[in-house]
């Protein structure tokens, strides 16, 4: 298949590395004559290499809009180019309209995204939205227009 456009995101954010890759020295715990906790290691190991393995993978081809966010979704969906109303390019605040960054549900509907500010928000027939964040929105967009005219 061939597609329009594609996109893999991982979380990039330094300040979120920072944190998680703090988890395995802080599991080692205080060093002194008690001895080492081996299962705090390996959840402290094991946070970081999960959040590692995070990816939203976006692809526009023209079946349609293809996501997958591994690893809670383990093969990719698919929206029908026909079930799109509207989409739009956009700029937005993560963490004010969706409470931060991951797979988020609320009133302005669902999202997916990892990292930045930037994404397409795809409008349905059925009268739900999808935000796809995207660090290439407007190629994104264009990719989307360009399959919904044919």
């Amino acid at each position: 298949m061939k597609y329009l456009f594609e996109e893999n995101q991982r979380f990039t954010q330094w300040w979120l590395w920072v944190i998680l890759l703090s988890f395995p020295i802080i599991s080692f715990g205080p060093f002194d004559e008690n001895p080492i906790n081996w299962y705090h290691v390996l959840i402290g190991l094991g946070i970081p290499l999960l959040f590692y393995t995070f990816q939203l993978r976006i692809k526009v081809s023209v079946d349609g809009l293809h996501y997958q966010f591994f690893p809670f979704h383990f093969k990719s969906h698919t929206i029908k180019i026909e079930d799109i109303e509207k989409f739009k390019a956009i700029e937005y605040s993560p963490m004010k309209e969706y409470g931060g960054w991951g797979i988020k549900f609320g009133f302005k509907g669902k999202a997916y995204n990892v990292s930045g500010n930037k994404g397409v928000k795809v409008f349905l027939k059925n009268n739900t939205n999808i935000m796809f964040g995207s660090q290439r929105h407007n190629e994104f967009g264009k990719a989307l227009k360009k399959i919904k005219k044919q």
